[in-house]
């Protein structure tokens, strides 16, 4: 039954960093007619009504949090919403989707020293040099490949800089919400912490309606899109994996998704991988692949209590 319940994650997880990659298509189509704050805060608005509509229909979806875990959802929420989607949405103004896919990639890289620090890993010589090596990519990424985002005349390496914001955000979430995953359903614990998060987007809501009534239809469709399949089922499917698999296994993954965004681009857009793309794709997976090594130890625990995980 364990190796089935793993076969399923890497499958969802399969299925999510798919559902991923082609969010950047959709927030490049976006961008032109609205801007980061609008089309986020849109997007979370739906995805937060249907996570509360599924936990009404459903008792059994509905979290019982302790007095405790309600400062972690509050946590992973901000980190979650704003902390993750505004960054690397705003930076694809300045990046094309492909290269605001590999900010994203670095997120294993930061979670391996995020985890040296929240979860007591030890931090290898071999991981901090991966480390050093994946900012470099997004380095590259930034510096050269800024302007070939969805204003592109807009050449601003400090504006795509902002991106980086996204995959800190997104290690700590996901180290952060570990332990939710283990005691709650998925679809609980993601719908309540993606409804925090967007709650505190409240005041950009009537900046976000006057944007909403300039869009298309197609803008509305690639709305439903980013809220459907590319958060609903998407977050379902990642916190699924986490509660079968070890944090640093599941963010592994994330360095498939700009495979997925790169297909999506050259379908869509008829794009395909500049030299940028090659080069700074190349360093961060590379420095990825040198944080992700077998050879993690956990510090001998301090205390009584640190021996409850």
């Amino acid at each position: 039954m364990p190796d089935v319940s793993r076969r399923r994650a890497y499958a969802g997880l399969f299925v999510c960093i798919a559902l991923w990659g082609l969010v950047f298509i959709g927030v490049h189509d976006l961008l032109p007619q609205i801007d980061a704050v609008q089309l986020i805060t849109l997007r979370f608005a739906l995805v937060a009504a249907i996570f509360a509509g599924l936990m009404v229909v459903r008792a059994g979806w509905r979290p019982r949090l302790t007095r405790g875990e309600w400062g972690v959802v509050f946590l992973c929420g901000l980190l979650a919403v704003p902390g993750s989607q505004l960054a690397i949405v705003e930076g694809q103004n300045y990046l094309s989707p492909p290269l605001a896919s590999l900010i994203i990639t670095s997120s294993p890289a930061a979670a391996a020293v995020v985890a040296a620090f929240f979860l007591r890993e030890s931090l290898s010589a071999r991981q901090a040099l991966g480390f050093v090596v994946a900012l470099a990519g997004v380095a590259v990424i930034v510096i050269l490949g800024a302007g070939s985002g969805a204003s592109l005349e807009a050449s601003d390496p400090l504006g795509a800089a902002v991106a980086a914001i996204t995959p800190i955000s997104w290690a700590l979430y996901t180290i952060l919400s570990k332990p939710l995953a283990s005691r709650h359903s998925a679809v609980g614990a993601v719908g309540l912490t993606v409804i925090v998060g967007t709650a505190s987007l409240a005041p950009a809501m009537p900046h976000a309606l006057d944007g909403a009534e300039g869009l298309s239809a197609t803008g509305w469709l690639w709305i439903a899109y980013l809220a459907v399949g590319g958060t609903v089922l998407a977050y379902v499917l990642w916190f699924a994996a986490l509660s079968a698999l070890p944090v640093n296994r599941t963010t592994a993954f994330m360095y498939l998704i700009p495979v997925a965004a790169m297909g999506w681009t050259a379908a869509f857009l008829g794009d395909f991988p500049t030299g940028v793309t090659l080069l700074g794709g190349a360093l961060v997976v590379a420095g990825v692949a040198l944080t992700q090594n077998v050879g993690v130890r956990a510090r001998p625990p301090r205390g009584a209590e640190a021996t409850a995980r």
